[in-house]
């Protein structure tokens, strides 16, 4: 081949090349308003509210579900790389008053999953966005979630951790101080496990928590009372069943999920 053809052949790439770096880059500056205004389906359960930027960098003030807000102050950034891993991916950020968000979301092959997320938020707050609008608990929720895999609808793979930060039963006349809790989540062939202990508190806890992959789950979980606990506690964990020899409450469950 001659130098002239080889000199044709690199200025046609070089063209093609320019035109679809330009066709790319007009496309993600497409308003994210309007493409949401087009394909909204007219009978969604989800409404967007305040949505900014373009869609592939942009915001929204708040997401309602059912008339239910469920995140406010929302930020994405679309990761164009991850599809070569076959998944579409966002980066996710915010959260306002509800909880604070951190991480990658991203679905395609291999299910939906969660990568590097960090979120934090009170214990009441979250739980009425999930659709829960009574628990009888209070305190603080976080977690660093390094990998969380759904497949086929179900929970597949889960790598991270999990804290409750002075968790208070409130059915009291005056809230039962509980304490700090810690779940360590991995996952093996045969389950996924959390261990779970009590890093400060009242009350020292112990234990497991596993999800099969029939979906089959165990809680097994050790629970005593530390010196000096005030009597409403000694109370309330003895609603448990009577003490082992070493004085720690059982709390035992098994079930399936739907």
């Amino acid at each position: 081949m001659t130098t002239t053809a080889n000199a044709a052949i690199s200025r046609k790439v070089v063209i093609l090349l320019g035109v679809a770096v330009f066709s790319l880059t007009l496309i993600s500056q497409v308003p994210a308003a309007l493409l949401y205004s087009v394909f909204k389906p007219k009978e969604s359960p989800l409404l967007v509210h305040g949505l900014q930027g373009a869609w592939s960098a942009g915001s929204v003030s708040g997401l309602s579900l059912n008339g239910r807000l469920v995140a406010q102050d929302l930020h994405w950034q679309f990761k164009p790389l991850q599809l070569l891993l076959g998944r579409a991916a966002l980066q996710l950020s915010g959260g306002g008053q509800i909880a604070t968000l951190d991480g990658r979301l991203a679905a395609g092959l291999g299910g939906q999953r969660l990568d590097r997320f960090r979120f934090a938020g009170g214990i009441k707050s979250i739980a009425a966005a999930a659709g829960y609008a009574f628990v009888p608990v209070d305190g603080r929720a976080g977690g660093e979630i390094a990998k969380l895999i759904f497949k086929k609808g179900q929970l597949n793979f889960v790598e991270g951790s999990l804290d409750l930060k002075s968790l208070a039963w409130t059915l009291a006349r005056d809230p039962l101080l509980l304490g700090d809790f810690h779940a360590e989540i991995t996952t093996a062939p045969e389950a996924i496990t959390a261990t779970i202990t009590s890093p400060a508190g009242p009350l020292e806890a112990n234990g497991t928590a596993r999800l099969s992959p029939d979906q089959s789950y165990e809680v097994d979980i050790l629970l005593k009372p530390k010196p000096g606990s005030s009597d409403m506690l000694l109370n309330y964990v003895r609603t448990l069943g009577a003490p082992d020899p070493e004085g720690f409450y059982h709390l035992r469950q098994r079930g399936q999920l739907k």
